[in-house]
């Protein structure tokens, strides 16, 4: 198995990249999994909706988050929802999401 682990994804500019790039490197490559961290994936830093939905559009797998995933309230819904955007483990049963998921 071929896994592409992508480090931190910054803004508007960054989620179009993947959506231009990605494709290819995954072909080119054989790759089976992405998992990309996403935490700052929205404009300004945190993640949206919109953003996490562009990196699953690019070809990512499982997006991950880190501290940062908790700075928009509007993405916790999402966050509980999506069984592939995972926060970081060390927040406990008691945040939002999941801080593991089997793909």
């Amino acid at each position: 198995m071929k896994v592409l682990a992508i480090g931190d994804i910054c803004g508007k500019i960054g989620c179009e990249f993947l959506l231009k790039k990605l494709p290819q490197i995954k072909k080119e490559y054989s790759i089976d999994l992405v998992i990309a961290n996403g935490e700052n994936s929205a404009e300004g830093n945190g993640i949206l909706p919109s953003s996490a939905e562009m990196l699953f559009s690019a070809g990512v797998d499982v997006i991950t988050g880190g501290n940062h995933t908790f700075r928009r309230p509007e993405f916790l819904p999402y966050l509980d929802e999506n069984d592939f955007i995972i926060r970081p483990a060390n927040y406990g049963a008691q945040a939002a999401g999941k801080g593991s998921c089997v793909f």
